[in-house]
């Protein structure tokens, strides 16, 4: 199986692990076997049945399920208490989850926790609520007006607050969650444009669009940035704290960020540096994920995926396809099964099997393979 394919299969189906774990503590975990879907605790054993047609995880107290084509919210008793009705729904923040009429091409709004609709459907896409904003994007058969560009676009987005209202008027071409009263921004991919910048929650900018990339938003109070072919990063008020001097960058997590540097044969390596910029951990990996719970999954060149400690040390040999960070002492991993699927291209691959293991790498769920 091609590394490209393995990584697309990886990302699609550890997607929502990645961008959307609990903040708060962990118990339930979900699983899915022979096409069925329930939950797990720490130690592996069946908590909720599998009887859902997709799991997702908990937030907020709520977990979202797929129910014959629908979605719809568990608690964590595994009791409905939000009926399957919707085409399709994120995850609770702040008490409140956008949800859709359609996974593709519906109208966006949001839920309370009862389930009760609280701001209509009437958006092309809604996002999270993230310090008591929202982005959302609004459509105009007509256009609207993206002034930075003088161009007339049939989509804009802005920001609402928990009551629906526009507290930043529809003006971005892509809009990014607040954390730490800043949010991202981007001016789009026009001629003389296609830079990015900081605005604060009144939609003001705090840094004009300057950098060539700001590919992700703060974590630990840092964001990494780009200038030219360089990544370095910079604080909450854009101020360079790590100075643009590596080839690639993403999120700080636990005190370490990643950073990649290329070697002779032109090859992207990553490591670990610290709030300073000092190299913590020799880049030398073909890829890793961020430090959790003191563990951090690397692939090594030419190997299968391990763990590491914050010494660099092999925690977990190397022996999964594809691996996902900890939380709350278990990590979802992935091993190539030997059953073999076609792709939407008709090329055949090896059917990824999903399971737990806990922070010595043993199984506390084997690998099985999850079908939808």
């Amino acid at each position: 199986m091609n590394r490209s394919l393995l990584l697309s299969i990886t990302v699609l189906l550890f997607s929502t692990a990645i961008l959307g774990q609990p903040k708060e503590p962990r118990e339930l975990y979900p699983v899915c076997e022979k096409g069925k879907c329930g939950y797990i605790d720490k130690t592996g054993r069946l908590a909720i049945a599998l009887r859902f047609k997709e799991a997702y995880d908990f937030h907020d107290g709520r977990a979202r399920v797929n129910v014959n084509g629908q979605i719809g919210f568990i608690d964590a008793t595994g009791k409905i208490v939000i009926e399957p009705q919707f085409g399709w729904a994120m995850d609770f923040t702040e008490g409140l989850a956008p949800v859709s009429t359609a996974l593709l091409d519906g109208k966006w709004g949001y839920i309370d926790r009862s389930g009760k609709i609280v701001i209509p459907l009437q958006f092309k896409e809604a996002k999270n609520f993230s310090e008591g904003l929202a982005p959302v994007e609004v459509y105009s058969k007509n256009g609207l007006i993206y002034e930075r560009a003088r161009a007339k676009l049939l989509s804009l987005w802005g920001y609402i607050d928990k009551t629906g209202s526009f507290v930043i008027p529809p003006q971005f071409i892509h809009a990014f969650p607040f954390t730490n009263e800043v949010a991202r921004f981007w001016t789009g991919a026009f001629v003389g444009l296609d830079k990015w910048g900081l605005i604060d929650k009144t939609g003001k900018e705090i840094i004009n669009p300057k950098f060539d990339n700001i590919v992700s938003d703060f974590h630990e109070g840092l964001a990494p940035f780009r200038i030219g072919n360089k990544w370095g990063f910079i604080d909450t008020t854009g101020k360079t704290v790590i100075e643009p001097q590596f080839d690639s960058a993403r999120d700080f997590s636990e005190g370490l960020g990643r950073v990649a540097l290329r070697n002779k044969a032109n090859i992207l390596e990553w490591g670990f540096i610290d709030r300073s910029g000092k190299i913590i951990i020799q880049p030398r990996f073909e890829d890793t994920g961020d430090f959790s719970e003191g563990l951090a999954w690397v692939r090594p060149f030419d190997s299968k995926v391990g763990y590491i400690d914050r010494s660099g040390r092999q925690a977990i040999k190397p022996q999964f396809d594809a691996a996902n960070n900890f939380s709350g002492g278990l990590a979802q991993v992935m091993i190539l099964g030997d059953k073999k699927s076609i792709d939407p291209h008709g090329m055949k691959y090896r059917t990824p099997k999903y399971g737990y293991i806990d922070r010595i790498g043993k199984f506390v769920w084997k690998p099985a393979y999850q079908e939808f």
